[in-house]
């Protein structure tokens, strides 16, 4: 990547820009398909968007605050002109919000912040990603049309102009951003070694020519200028297949007539709009290029999928006379204020359902809760009554609020009571949080309904976590849910039944409990700097094998002490009271107080860390300096690790976009998980998803997340692992646990062996449909495990009977061709979206891109190679969602040579429902070797060819087969 020292004409910096990222970053959260996660108070009100939120993360110095923020309000006043003329006059940046970190204490701000976090804002400022580098990006988990979840920008990319200026100017860069983070559009250009999103294609329906039908991957309104160049050597790039190879760069000329597009190439001067429809014949749309946004809006431009966007739909917004100036204002986060809201009705004695919620708020309330918030204690029943105003937590402040859980019921039941209560306690404080624990009906008024607009109003984040089969409201703000039942009846059968001779990614089990499910309140606590912010762990906080000789030892339980137990995270010496022994975990002996004192000295911000080394295992204490009698009972020695050596368990709080009210099969819901050290994907990591159901009678569904970026998950190797959940019970809250584990093959993507970009004017992006990683540039994790209850999700109605949700669409879809074969791959779909196996497919080829679309897949011109029929016979093909399938064709009449010819497939259930039709790929049988001279790349073009119908004829199939993908973590990892 291209480096330039820090220049710009802000004021001098100091030595060190930023703190190494010391914490493992995981956020495991759910999401509807008709969820916009980017927009939470963030509105577009009379063309200007108001109250978005750039958030800097506490693992940036200080030291360069205010050349930080001066950076940030040049960027979002320049971004703020370029969106106005890119979106036709209809929308700028109105009012922003900078929000600081919490431990940032010398820097001048101009309001408390009330309600913003980090976690929950648009931009974020942090340290790099590996996989990016200083390139600007956006998290976009979702499909076509669902808004990213934020921006990231890097320090280094907001204080060095020429790091800006290698990947574009700051105020084109942001809108480029901006349009993928709140409309849900893509990139459209080409990624290099992507083979869904390739840098050069095709450009012809018809007859072929060499170089000369080749274009370079983009859209724009006019034809771009420029040449083909290896980026190795700057010679004349080599083609394979008549395509260029993988090292062909395209290298665009200065200047240029095209003004768009913005989702392209966005660093040239001219570029300043978005690529419209094809019919608009000033700004058409490049519907052949193989783009990520062609892959992923079927074709679609940008300006037809923002149309679709409530900012624009109907006609909202109409073009402004002018845009004002952008107001931003520079906010410090306070400490959260909890109000717990807890039920002491007279249901909640049914299953001992108080008994639960005393044990799990106790120790919430004793182990979980940092020193230095704030909590008030509401308890309700057919009125509310405050036990406990708000109280900052020290040492004796937590045993008395803690001594406020009882178990004394009284007679009826009013949610909405305890919630009015609750904005009682919390009215005119910053940062408030709600935890709503319930476990009974409401029987008396007011209701939660009754209070719902109060509650909007108010502005407070709700936490609900429900014991047994209460469910909340769908449209109650909240932040984060979770929910509980009794066990099941370890007989029980999942709803529906699995189909037999098919095997199935769900597993059931038991339900878990609430315990974990009250962290999502600290969600929201402000985080400190990772070199001396200090954590008392009391009890289950993370995950290792490590623990006190005075209790039981329990797998996975850290140093569960009678005393507190305090860490310094990031210091420069630790020390520990340990018995150095060799010994397995269950030959546990206790420590004598003559044992010796260990110590280990860690610089550069190394950690010391405790660990089961007998076991191959590492643990996770970090910079230990209290000497307590609790300490002496550890087993094992301290070592050191550096940041680059060891990852980290997961240690941030868990945030969650539920839970939203969905509407099955409309809106089928996407669990996922990001698995991150800093800011560094994960791969390759073990990830199971636990989904409790509503009714007290069937068991908990287990299914397997995956990062292939098939089915519900948008992008291979980006560290979030997805899936979606097909099986319904019944309308009602299905909560979401998630665990993550290691089985001897997950690493820390710390970027990829990049090519010598020396000769190339303009960057090479990343990234496409795969994240590139070098596995031996990565660094292991180590064995590690993490279970976490993140939040639950609300089922409006009953789904209707039968069958419902059809084959996912297959967006992998690649083939090559001779006159007389053709060969395909693809990822398996599965029978409901990515789960199971499909019952056959159909593969049709057409001279015209346009007839293999959804609304013309069946057009008499098409030829079928396959037919649905012919492949439900074909066993080799109906392999389980997610693996590989490959098939090999053919043809009795020859295709002909040096022309285009376009494939695509479509699967069906066991009921006949059909998925939409994949991505289509174009195939030449070329006659002869194309010339190996690049010439000058033309505009793709859009309009039909019309030649007479070549007709084909099945002959025969051979070698169709495919390789398995590991799912589970009982199979064996193939090499």
């Amino acid at each position: 990547m291209h480096q330039t020292p820090i220049a710009t004409s802000s004021p001098a910096r100091r030595d060190t820009m930023l703190l190494p990222s010391s914490l493992t970053t995981a956020v495991i959260a759910l999401l509807s398909v008709s969820a916009r996660p980017s927009e939470g108070r963030l509105a577009l009100v009379d063309n200007g968007y108001e109250d978005l939120v750039v958030a800097i993360s506490p693992a940036v110095n200080e030291a360069y605050a205010m050349d930080l923020i001066w950076s940030i309000k040049r960027t979002v006043s320049e971004a703020s002109a370029v969106l106005f003329k890119a979106t036709r006059r209809r929308a700028f940046f109105r009012d922003v919000k900078i929000l600081l970190p919490m431990t940032w204490t010398s820097t001048t701000y101009d309001q408390l912040a009330f309600n913003q976090h980090f976690q929950s804002s648009e931009i974020r400022v942090d340290v790099s990603n590996a996989a990016y580098g200083g390139q600007p990006y956006t998290d976009q988990p979702g499909g076509c049309g669902v808004p990213g979840r934020y921006i990231h920008l890097t320090p280094e990319y907001l204080l060095n102009d020429g790091e800006a200026a290698w990947w574009g100017p700051r105020g084109k860069t942001l809108v480029h951003e901006w349009a993928k983070l709140r409309w849900g559009v893509f990139a459209e250009v080409g990624f290099p070694r992507d083979p869904a999103a390739p840098p050069f294609f095709w450009n012809s329906q018809g007859e072929v020519h060499g170089a000369e039908n080749v274009s370079p991957t983009y859209c724009a309104n006019r034809e771009l200028s420029g040449e083909l160049r290896d980026d190795l050597t700057n010679a004349s790039c080599s083609y394979v297949d008549g395509l260029p190879d993988a090292n062909c760069r395209f290298r665009p000329n200065a200047s240029q007539a095209a003004s768009s597009s913005l989702l392209g190439y966005y660093h040239m001067n001219s570029i300043v709009e978005f690529c419209d429809s094809v019919f608009a014949s000033e700004k058409p749309h490049a519907v052949l290029a193989p783009s990520r946004h062609n892959l992923m809006c079927k074709g679609r431009s940008v300006w037809d999928v923002m149309g679709l966007h409530p900012d624009f739909e109907g006609g909202a917004n109409p073009p402004a006379t002018a845009s004002s100036p952008t107001k931003v204002t520079v906010l410090r986060p306070e400490v959260v204020r909890i109000a717990l809201v807890l039920d002491y009705s007279s249901g909640m004695s049914d299953s001992r359902r108080i008994d639960k919620l005393q044990r799990s708020v106790k120790r919430w309330i004793l182990r979980e809760v940092p020193d230095g918030l704030f909590v008030g204690i509401i308890k309700f029943w057919s009125h509310a009554y405050p036990s406990a105003e708000l109280t900052e937590v020290t040492g004796q402040s937590r045993k008395d609020l803690a001594s406020r859980i009882d178990n004394i019921l009284s007679s009826g039941c009013s949610i909405g009571a305890g919630l009015a209560m609750a904005m009682d306690v919390l009215e005119n404080q910053n940062n408030p949080i709600i935890v709503v624990v319930s476990g009974s009906h409401e029987d008396n008024y007011p209701y939660i309904d009754d209070m719902l607009s109060k509650v909007v109003k108010f502005g407070a984040r709700v936490v609900t976590v429900a014991l047994g089969e209460v469910t909340f409201p769908p449209n109650i703000p909240a932040s984060q849910s979770s929910s509980e039942g009794p066990t099941p009846r370890a007989n029980s059968t999942p709803w529906p039944r699995r189909r037999e001779g098919r095997r199935s990614r769900f597993r059931t089990r038991a339900k878990a409990g609430p315990d974990e499910g009250l962290l999502g309140a600290l969600g929201y606590q402000p985080g400190g700097r990772p070199d001396d912010a200090r954590v008392k762990v009391r009890g289950k906080g993370v995950v290792g094998c490590i623990f006190s000789s005075r209790r039981e030892r329990e797998p996975g339980v850290l140093a569960r002490c009678w005393s507190p137990i305090q860490f310094i995270v990031g210091a420069a010496h630790c020390k520990f009271g340990l018995t150095q022994t060799e010994k397995s975990p269950s030959q546990e002996r206790s420590a004598s107080d003559n044992d010796q004192w260990h110590s280990c000295r860690c610089r550069d911000y190394r950690r010391c860390l405790v660990g089961c080394l007998s076991a191959g295992g590492r643990g996770r204490i970090v910079d230990l300096e209290s000497s307590s009698a609790c300490l002496r009972g550890l087993l094992y020695p301290c070592q050191c690790y550096s940041e680059r050596e060891r990852t980290r368990e997961l240690t941030h709080p868990l945030s969650c976009l539920g839970p939203y009210g969905v509407d099955i099969p409309n809106n089928p819901v996407i669990v996922y998980a990001e698995i991150k050290q800093g800011n560094n994907p994960v791969v390759d990591a073990r990830v199971r998803a636990t989904i409790t159901q509503p009714s007290e009678d069937l068991d908990a569904v287990e299914l397997d997340l995956l990062d292939n970026g098939q089915g519900a998950d948008t992008q291979a190797g980006d560290g979030v692992y997805s899936r979606y959940y097909t099986l319904y019970s019944g309308a009602g809250r299905y909560s979401v646990e998630v665990q993550v584990w290691d089985d001897g093959y997950a690493y820390v993507n710390n970027g990829y062996e990049k090519s010598n970009q020396q000769f190339l004017k303009t960057p090479t992006y990343c990234c496409g449909s795969v994240v590139p990683s070098s596995p031996d540039l990565g660094t292991p994790t180590g064995n590690f495990s993490r279970t976490v209850a993140v939040g639950s999700f609300q089922v409006l109605a009953d789904p209707p009977a039968g069958d419902l949700l059809p084959p996912s669409r297959v967006t992998d879809l690649q083939a090559s061709a001779a006159p007389l074969s053709l060969d395909l791959t693809w990822t398996a779909p599965g029978d409901d979206l990515d789960a199971g196996t499909v019952a056959g497919y159909e593969v049709r080829l057409s001279r015209n891109r346009s007839h293999l679309e959804d609304d013309s897949f069946d057009a008499r011109g098409n030829e079928t190679l396959l037919t649905l029929e012919e492949s439900a016979d074909m066993a080799e093909l109906l392999l389980e969602a997610g693996q590989k399938v490959t098939l090999n064709l053919t043809l009795e009449d020859e295709l002909e040579r040096n022309r285009t010819y376009f494939v695509a497939i479509r699967a069906v259930d066991d009921v006949g429902l059909l998925s939409a039709a994949s991505n289509p790929v174009v195939v030449v049988a070329l006659e002869s070797p194309p010339p190996s001279r690049p010439r000058h790349p033309r505009t793709p073009s859009a309009a039909a060819l019309g030649h007479r119908p070549h007709r084909l004829r099945l002959a025969r199939r051979r070698g169709i087969g495919g390789r398995r993908r590991r799912l589970c973590p009982e199979e064996e990892k193939t090499p």
